[in-house]
């Protein structure tokens, strides 16, 4: 490849890497001045930071005063063209939050029937804090240490027996109507990082954000796929 070529295929990869980031984005980036600028921003970026910013800095030479008598004054590497190509290819396919759920035939569940004292002793002996209810095939609500913490404060401690069914708590297993924890859905195709960012918000009031549910609509009532806790996107 002769060398304006490359200066060129390097300018062009830029390019398409900002069009790129400006469909995600949209008008957010405004305020940042370059998709660029805001993606460096973003925990996603982290893997490719310190290159990305490389590239930053050589575009915006090559873009304002790149030739002296007509001449390059430097080529980027070919490794550098490929690297924005790879860049852009995350972008259009990040790493999907399924990959890194539980997947549904491990998630620890429970049904209205059951026994609310065997599904606590399963909990803390699987390490499960959150336990999806599942009633006709369909997912009705969530099983808590927070509800049973709930239960006792409204019906007080005596009311706990030990065999009482999970359909005993009534309403305080909806997603709705725990007291400090909230609970989202996202379909199959959220990327990880939606999800970590979705983790990073702040609590709406005083309720947390406890568990994410991929599902095949993104809806509570579509079919649980996969379940992930702040745990499991704590890593970068």
């Amino acid at each position: 490849m002769a060398e304006s070529d490359r200066a060129d295929e390097f300018l062009n990869a830029y390019r398409e890497l900002e069009e790129v980031l400006n469909k995600k984005y949209g008008a957010d980036e405004k305020k940042f001045g370059s998709p660029i600028v805001r993606f460096l921003t973003e925990k996603e970026s982290k893997p490719y930071r310190e290159n990305l910013d490389i590239c930053r800095e050589i575009r915006n030479f090559l873009s304002h005063h790149s030739e002296v008598d007509g001449e390059r004054i430097i080529q980027p590497a070919s490794s550098m063209i490929r690297f924005l190509g790879e860049v852009t290819d995350f972008i259009n396919r990040p790493p999907l939050a399924l990959e890194f759920s539980t997947l549904y035939a491990d998630i620890l569940k429970t049904t209205l029937s059951q026994k609310a004292q065997t599904v606590m002793k399963r909990m803390d002996r699987q390490g499960f804090s959150h336990v999806p209810v599942i009633d006709s095939g369909e997912c009705v609500g969530v099983f808590s240490v927070s509800t049973i913490f709930t239960y006792s404060l409204t019906y007080g401690m005596t009311s706990l027996r030990d065999d009482m069914l999970i359909s005993d708590f009534g309403d305080m297993i909806d997603f709705d109507k725990h007291s400090v924890e909230r609970f989202r859905f996202f379909d199959k195709d959220t990327s990880i990082y939606d999800v970590k960012n979705e983790f990073d918000h702040k609590s709406r009031g005083s309720k947390r954000l406890a568990a994410v549910f991929i599902t095949d609509n993104g809806s509570s009532k579509g079919r649980i796929l996969g379940m992930l806790t702040p745990w499991d996107v704590i890593s970068d």
